[in-house]
């Protein structure tokens, strides 16, 4: 086996792809490699260079591509494994090469993701691997630098299981660096883990990020059969892979969903939703939230058709997005539910204050606030009431709410193993932007809260200053307030995501 290359510096995400793009842009070059992972380069070629969503860039890729069942399943693990696994695969990759840097990035791309699926892709047999790559190589750059190819990856192969033994990476001095590279993680990431949570911790947050996630499905108990198909999905499957989460939920640990779970979501019976996130939400018992309930950044409604389908009385939801309002009408209905006041605002600029402002002067006193209520613009000029609008969503005296559902902006750490690209996409400057934007979130609604009513917290992320310090801060600003509940996903969940959920009570 060639000799590794010691004292690496620690690679960084994106450094792979750019000078690749012209090759992916041309269809015709790109038809020496397969398929399946000619979709996977093109997909992640939107996500490292342009900054696409990592689901929105494989559907793109897959809808501009006819693959078979089998091939769009390959392109999609290869699309999530080599986002999870980036820095790894640069740093073993490049551990067989002399003169890494002097080789075209096209061809750092092609091996990292050869070097996936020789290290992580059982059902891959080793030779095909090497095939597809090193012809691809050949074909677009010559058969000089396909030889190369072929010994580095030969090398990757030679290596067994033992990447996945700590020792292995011994040899890179710094114990941050360490991490980074063998969990794959940026090194502002392993930091922030590490001097938030300690690096026990912070390690196992880093080795459940690069796990596959499970899926989580939600089973709508608003229909008359709804408790029926949870317990039908939950007994009799000891053994299969299948765990109750939160209130309704189902989490399939093993072997992906049943095929009936497509039907029973276009059929409206349930919703596709991460266990860890309705583990969270029943957390804070919205069983006993006093009501009228606003979800105050409700995005598509996940969370707010969660609550309404266990009798929960939200009256109104709000999102800055229009598109995610429509996308929540659109599952309302798929559910047969009865739609919330839909009202399109940001919840730093809360669209109900004018209410709770009326209940002490009389009239809306900033006007000129344009609002959108179930998809219609509407403007509330200076000194109207707005007595009509709060009070037909059922808020009654005063406008003011029993509960608000802060489902915060966040930096979504929690959820890496099922969004990869967040490693590449946040910076701690974004991160302190999302931290100055929740506390401007709790400061806002607070007034629009009755006395005793409740303010639910949540985030789907592992960041103290998103969480607990956020929290922490606003108990020292607003001394009307105390927290009565405050949860974190464990980390053996086997959803292998991560959530923050607070509970506070207005005195």
């Amino acid at each position: 086996m060639t000799s590794l290359t010691s004292d690496l510096p620690c690679p960084q995400p994106g450094v792979l792809f750019p000078d690749f793009a012209p090759v992916l842009r041309d269809r015709k070059r790109l038809s020496c490699v397969p398929p399946a992972r000619a979709g996977a380069l093109v997909a992640l070629d939107a996500v490292v260079r342009a900054g696409v969503d990592v689901q929105a860039a494989l559907d793109d890729s897959l809808s501009h591509a006819s693959l078979s069942r089998q091939d769009a399943a390959l392109c999609t693990e290869l699309v999530y494994g080599y986002l999870r696994s980036e820095i790894r695969l640069s740093w073993l990759v490049r551990r067989f090469l002399k003169a890494p840097s002097k080789l075209p990035p096209g061809v750092l791309a092609l091996l990292c993701l050869a070097a996936y699926e020789l290290t992580q892709c059982d059902r891959v047999p080793a030779y095909a691997t090497l095939d597809w790559a090193v012809s691809a190589v050949r074909a677009l750059y010559g058969t000089g630098v396909s030889r190369l190819a072929n010994a580095v990856l030969r090398n990757v192969d030679r290596l067994g299981d033992v990447w996945r033994v700590a020792d292995f990476y011994a040899c890179v001095a710094d114990n941050r660096d360490r991490l980074c590279v063998r969990h794959s993680a940026p090194r502002w990431l392993v930091d922030l883990w590490c001097d938030g949570y300690g690096e026990e911790k912070a390690t196992a947050l880093l080795e459940a990020s690069l796990l596959h996630p499970a899926p989580g499905l939600r089973i709508n108990l608003a229909r008359a059969d709804g408790a029926d198909c949870l317990q039908q999905l939950l007994s009799g499957n000891v053994g299969t892979g299948r765990q109750a989460s939160g209130k309704a939920g189902v989490v399939f640990t093993s072997g992906g969903t049943p095929s009936e779970v497509t039907s029973l979501v276009s059929e409206g019976r349930a919703s596709r939703q991460s266990g860890a996130s309705q583990s969270a939400l029943a957390a804070l018992d919205p069983e006993v939230w006093p009501g009228p309930v606003w979800d105050c950044c409700c995005g598509r409604g996940g969370k707010t058709a969660a609550l309404v389908e266990t009798g929960v009385a939200v009256v109104a939801a709000s999102d800055p997005s229009m598109s995610r309002l429509r996308g929540l009408r659109r599952d309302f209905a798929r559910l047969g539910l009865p739609v919330p006041l839909a009202v399109r605002a940001s919840a730093v600029r809360p669209p109900f204050s004018c209410a709770a402002s009326m209940a002490r002067a009389g009239s809306c006193g900033d006007g000129g606030s344009p609002l959108a209520i179930d998809g219609i613009e509407v403007e509330v000029s200076r000194g109207q009431s707005a007595t009509g609008l709060v009070n037909a969503s059922g808020l009654g005296s005063g406008g003011l709410f029993g509960t608000i559902l802060v489902d915060a902006p966040c930096s979504g750490l929690g959820t890496l193993s099922r969004r990869p690209d967040i490693k590449r996409k946040r910076t701690t400057a974004q991160i302190a932007e999302l931290v100055a934007l929740q506390e401007a979130i709790l400061d806002a609604v607070w007034p629009c809260l009755r006395s005793d009513g409740v303010l639910a917290y949540i985030t789907c992320t592992r960041n103290p200053q998103e969480n607990e310090l956020r929290i922490a801060a606003f108990l020292e600003r607003h001394l009307d307030a105390r927290l009565e509940i405050a949860y974190e996903t464990p980390l053996e969940d086997v959803s292998r995501e991560f959530f923050y959920a607070a509970r506070l009570r207005k005195a």
